[in-house]
């Protein structure tokens, strides 16, 4: 499983997009301190075909988990 650490959005979210289409792994977690940042990556990630698994709080941090999708 991949761990990426993004900063607040916009530019947390464009990182976690370019981080998959670069290396495509079958698992990630995102970490951000932007709560917003986890709404936008809710959204955008099953555009690249991730489903996601799990949200949640670490202190100040927030995680998204992710899987990509089964053809």
């Amino acid at each position: 499983m991949d761990v990426l650490e993004v900063p607040g959005c916009p530019q947390g979210s464009i990182e976690a997009v370019k981080y998959i289409k670069e290396r495509g792994p079958e698992e990630l977690v995102v970490k951000t301190s932007d709560e917003d940042c986890v709404k936008v990556l809710r959204l955008i990630l099953p555009l690249f075909r991730y489903v996601v698994v799990d949200v949640w709080r670490e202190g100040e941090r927030h995680a998204v988990r992710a899987r990509r999708a089964r053809s």
